[in-house]
């Protein structure tokens, strides 16, 4: 480990000594990550706030309780009932959860209807492609493996409750337009086309993995309506995943509430600060976890992920932010994703050219 530091600071040291472009400043961003890494593997401490610095090349959010007691708000209006509203949402989306057996044809109608609006706005690499494979026993409900030139393996994990939108949603994200057109779209045009190496790797730790992630949640809102998704999860999905149509609206409406994920991740990443900052038992992030609406089963599987992933667990939460941030709501949204998939841009160029004011 020690020989592997000393190699990271040499190279940013050497990266340092270049006129300032915007190739230098990622090559120097993804090395300060790799060497602050590198001193955590060794032994050494850095702060919470240091660490979201160096790793993620980003500043911490403040966890907003009174934004998560919102979030709740609205649930329990939709899920009237007995219980806690984690109870309520975990027995009214076991309503929607597709069968096992249905879960490839859901899959596959999925990448192709966002592979198709995909390719017609960002314009895939010629021989790109993606296989999935049906996985049990992991840390997360899906995950890309990017194999290079063009390829892709995607699991999807068994073990976790799979429902229409929340499925369709992770084909987006995990392949068409998100991780999967990411990194296919950036080695054909920054490593083959540019012939700029270091786009061929895409360490975890690091502030690329931030932007990866922000752009994956960002996915399916760039090439799909709220309402061409509502149609296509009614027409298509529901009726693959054999799931009722008839209370597809109060469905909608929940996943309204929920939103992209900000609730969920700014309870992940809170948990994971108590974990690094205060020294949290697992026992202590699952009881805040649930006071929060999880599930035990769903925090649990984020202690686990917290412990094994590190720092990677807040780059959910602060990516979604960032990306969200930067693509705005006007007309070039489409044309500032794509400038995340063909441009070597930072975390710290993400906030520079920002779209919606800090407070939004």
């Amino acid at each position: 480990m020690a020989d592997l530091l000393a190699l990271a600071q040499r190279l940013l040291e050497k990266v340092r000594a270049f006129p300032v472009s915007v190739r230098r400043d990622f090559l120097e961003r993804q090395l300060v990550a790799v060497e602050s890494y590198g001193r955590i593997l060794s032994g050494e401490h850095l702060s919470w706030r240091q660490t979201l610095r160096t790793i993620l090349d980003a500043e911490p959010l403040r966890f907003r309780p009174d934004e998560v007691a919102s979030v709740r708000q609205r649930l329990g209006a939709i899920l009237p009932g007995r219980g806690s509203i984690s109870a309520r949402l975990g027995r009214f989306l076991r309503y929607f959860e597709i069968p096992k057996a249905r879960l490839r044809a859901v899959v596959e109608a999925s990448a192709q209807v966002t592979r198709a609006r995909a390719k017609a706005l960002f314009s895939l690499p010629s021989r790109e492609s993606v296989r999935f494979r049906l996985v049990r026993e992991k840390p997360w409900a899906a995950y890309t493996w990017y194999l290079g030139r063009g390829q892709s393996l995607i699991e999807i994990n068994l073990d976790h409750r799979h429902h229409p939108q929340g499925l369709l949603d992770a084909i987006a994200h995990e392949a068409y337009p998100g991780h999967h057109t990411f990194h296919s779209v950036r080695e054909h045009l920054l490593v083959r086309g540019r012939g700029w190496r270091e786009h061929a790797i895409s360490p975890l730790m690091s502030p690329l993995s931030l932007i990866s992630e922000g752009a994956a949640y960002m996915a399916l809102d760039v090439i799909m309506k709220e309402q061409e998704t509502r149609e296509f999860v009614r027409e298509v999905v529901a009726s693959l995943a054999g799931v009722n149509k008839g209370d597809l609206e109060a469905y909608f409406a929940v996943n309204s509430a929920r939103g992209f994920g900000e609730h969920q991740n700014a309870v992940i990443m809170e948990a994971a600060r108590r974990l690094h900052e205060d020294g949290a038992t697992s026992r202590q992030m699952v009881a805040f976890m649930t006071d929060c609406g999880f599930s035990r089963r769903l925090a649990y599987s984020v202690v686990r992920f917290a412990k094994t992933y590190n720092a990677y667990i807040c780059s959910y939460r602060l990516g979604l932010h960032a990306v969200k941030s930067y693509l705005g709501r006007g007309p070039d949204r489409v044309a500032r994703y794509r400038a995340l998939l063909c441009q070597p841009l930072t975390p710290s160029a993400l906030r520079a050219a920002r779209a919606l004011p800090p407070g939004d």
